[in-house]
């Protein structure tokens, strides 16, 4: 039952809902059956990972008074971030693909760090069942949002449930439901083993530039989808249950800068690493070159985090890079204080930069299991570096646009034309970046990017119908996911503003009728899905292996 989207899951949810909807709203009884039932979701999905679970959330449950009540409260912070990061490298290395692992251990860590930094706002909780109540709740579990328990706490005394939230929640777990198995499952046969209609089963060698093009863009969508359709239901879910999660997934695809796509993508996470890894490093405060080896560190952690079975040699990698942005600064200022600020001395003072870096690198030699997620972040680390670069050295010293205006014609063309070619900078990176997890392996994916970008007479023995076909089949589940990276309600509700005939059709769309009209659609829809998937199954959530 680990797989949210199986008929086993909605049979839980549902007897679930209907005994927890039995429990008075006010009644504190709610909390023991909202916790009993997230013990119950974990047991039936892996009695192994229940256990597990259990384990971390006492431990993490005692370490949060320790930090609290101990006369040395860094002591205790530094071996509580010990405890869980061991815990994860090992779980990693050993590829024992636990049931929401990382962001288990990432809501611990937050919730640790939190009261270190401010125990008076951030108290350690003593009820052990309030505690675990935060720690097991199944309607995050699998896959975030990563919550602090600041967020969430408050909540579990008094959720707030009423016809409102179960309507929105209700709607939102069904689409979510039904974007994954009549929409993300349709795009994921392009690169599914054992399928007819697979790119793997005809042979990268042998597919033409045009349907590699496509096969790029149905990955990405895929993913996308899939993953927005789980954040549909987590959030949904819990508006059910009457709780509030945060947000995670904000139409990432019309961002405009690399690092913007990403804190829309999974915007907890990004926070997480913002919070308690980039802004502790220094941030963006301590000048260019210290921002870009604190960007390049953050991206390396997040590489290293993503993914199971994870090989030894990327940890040792990631432990060199790790150590020598660890000392630089410390190593840096003790030379400066005592020696000055020279040419001679700035460099002697980044020596671990400078030595360790690059013989992290030369482990890196011969990819093996998870180069893919190492691939992966360092190169969007590298993207946002050009950002910031692009934006120091040329962007805000030649400031065109404001030269020229925003009321000129020159300037509106100057504009559109940036605008334009921003959002092209960041889509085809990405849509391009998700290849690296749908073909791990180093040589396929090479073969692959040939065929995206043909040298002369390297498209020779492609089908020249094989676009066609593939497109036909899978053209309305392109569109279909292509309307739902763009918030085309949020922007049609604008244009429609502009015009005098506008509030009317404003006010249709929020009527009671369009109401009952989008109810019914999503209920035929939601059982036609229920009857797929009991016919053909559904693929497990892809972007668990992240």
């Amino acid at each position: 039952m680990a797989n949210v989207f199986s008929i086993d899951f909605l049979i839980f949810t549902a007897v679930f809902l209907i005994v927890y909807g039995f429990i008075p709203a006010r009644s504190p009884l709610r909390r023991y059956v909202l916790l009993a039932g997230s013990v119950a979701y974990m047991a039936f999905a892996s009695l192994t990972a229940m256990l597990w679970a259990l384990l971390f959330a006492a431990v993490n449950f005692l370490l949060g008074i320790c930090i609290e009540r101990s006369s040395q409260p860094k002591a205790a912070m530094g071996m509580a971030v010990a405890i869980n990061a061991l815990a994860m490298l090992t779980f990693k290395l050993l590829n024992v693909g636990m049931l929401g692992l990382s962001y288990y251990l990432f809501s611990f860590m937050s919730y640790l760090i939190d009261i270190y930094r401010d125990p008076k706002n951030h108290p350690a909780e003593i009820d052990p069942a309030r505690f675990a109540s935060f720690s097991f709740f199944f309607p995050k579990f699998t896959q975030g949002p990563i919550t602090r328990y600041s967020e969430l706490a408050a909540q579990l005394d008094k959720p707030r449930t009423n016809a409102t939230s179960l309507q929105k929640g209700l709607q939102s777990f069904v689409l979510g439901f039904i974007l994954k198995v009549l929409v993300s499952d349709k795009l994921g046969i392009f690169f599914k083993e054992g399928e007819f209609y697979s790119l793997a089963r005809i042979g990268y060698e042998s597919i033409s530039t045009e349907l590699a093009w496509l096969g790029v863009v149905v990955t990405s969508l895929h993913i996308f989808i899939e993953w927005q359709a789980y954040m549909f239901m987590a959030l949904g879910l819990a508006d059910i249950l009457g709780f509030q999660l945060p947000q995670n997934f904000n139409y990432p695809y019309i961002a405009r800068t690399v690092g913007d796509y990403y804190r829309r993508w999974h915007m907890t996470l990004t926070r997480w690493f913002k919070d308690y890894i980039y802004i502790p490093l220094g941030g963006s405060r301590k000048g260019l070159g210290r921002t870009i080896v604190n960007v390049l560190f953050v991206w390396l952690v997040t590489s290293l985090w993503h993914g199971n079975g994870l090989s030894p040699k990327y940890v040792l990698w990631g432990a060199v890079a790790g150590f020598a942005v660890a000392v630089d600064p410390l190593w840096y200022s003790f030379l400066t204080k005592r020696l000055g600020k020279d040419w001679s001395v700035r460099i002697l003072g980044h020596v671990p930069l400078i030595v360790l870096l690059p013989v992290s690198f030369y482990i890196l030699r011969k990819p093996a299991d998870g180069f893919n997620f190492i691939l992966w972040g360092m190169g969007i680390g590298l993207l946002i570096v050009l950002e910031r670069l692009w934006r120091t050295f040329v962007a805000d010293r030649f400031r065109v646009g404001e030269r020229l205006g925003k009321d000129t014609l020159t300037g509106r063309l100057w504009h559109f034309a940036v605008s334009v070619l921003a959002h092209v900078w960041v889509v085809i990176p990405m849509i391009l970046s998700w290849l690296v997890f749908t073909i791990t392996d180093f040589e396929e994916l090479s073969v692959y990017f040939t065929r995206l970008f043909p040298a002369a007479g390297a498209s020779a023995g492609a089908d020249p119908n094989d676009f066609a076909e593939f497109w036909g089949l899978v053209r309305p589940y392109v569109i279909i996911g292509t309307l739902f990276c763009v918030p085309i309600l949020s922007w049609l509700k604008n244009l429609l503003k502009r015009f005098s005939f506008g509030e009317q059709v404003l006010r249709f769309m929020n009527s009671k009728l369009v109401a009952w009209i989008v109810s019914f659609v999503l209920a035929g829809l939601f059982w036609y899905a229920v009857y797929s998937l009991i016919q053909n199954g559904s693929d497990p959530m892809g972007y668990a292996a992240f």
